[in-house]
């Protein structure tokens, strides 16, 4: 009777250890999320359609942070599919940050 009691002690004890340990472990953490456009992505969209039409050196001209959408909107007016709605996002986001007084 001890014996029996004893191995279901046991049986549940084990059971009990695998599942907890098992359990215990969390998944890997994941890099913290971007706040902003990416720079890298942002940059080459800029070089990459501004570039069509004008030198760098007109598209990176510091300019008032609140007049670049308007900016980038009337080119996008001028080239129909030049940026998608995401993209025009990212580049008048990059350019208020990096080239905004």
């Amino acid at each position: 009777m001890i014996l029996k009691k004893l191995s279901i002690f046991l049986l549940i004890l084990t059971t009990f250890t695998i599942l907890t340990t098992g359990c215990g472990r969390s998944a890997p953490a994941q890099p913290p999320a971007q706040n902003g456009p990416s720079p890298d992505v942002a940059a080459a969209l800029v070089e990459g359609r501004c570039a069509r039409c004008h030198t760098l050196d007109k598209v990176y001209r510091e300019r008032n942070a609140q007049l670049w959408p308007g900016i980038v909107t009337r080119m996008v007016n001028m080239s129909p599919g030049l940026l998608t709605d995401d993209e025009y996002n990212l580049v008048v986001e990059y350019l208020q940050e990096n080239y905004g007084k």
